[in-house]
């Protein structure tokens, strides 16, 4: 587990908002979820099924193939805290779509 040092830093990074359809594997089960926001730490997303606090994830998507945590749940949005951050240049290529 971080520690709070670490999730405050983590939680600084810069978050840029998009609307961008993703497949979430979660024990190996696909599902479709959208990202709503994205920084080089992590997403915010919503998807009809939401999994549990804790729970790993790999998240791919047309430019994005990152592995993360489950963090928080409220209803059907979840925040994901990536395993590895990403770097600026994916961020970007995620957001603007190339």
């Amino acid at each position: 587990m971080h520690d709070q040092q670490s999730l405050a830093i983590a939680r600084r990074a810069t978050r840029l908002k998009l609307f961008e359809p993703v497949l979430l594997r979660l024990h190996g089960m696909p599902f479709r979820a959208h990202l709503l926001d994205l920084s080089a730490t992590g997403a915010l997303a919503h998807s009809e099924r939401t999994p549990c606090v804790g729970d790993h994830v790999l998240i791919e998507g047309e430019s994005l193939c990152v592995s993360g945590r489950v963090v928080w749940v409220r209803a059907r949005r979840f925040g994901l805290r990536f395993d590895v951050p990403l770097a600026d240049m994916i961020v970007q290529r995620v957001v603007m779509g190339d």
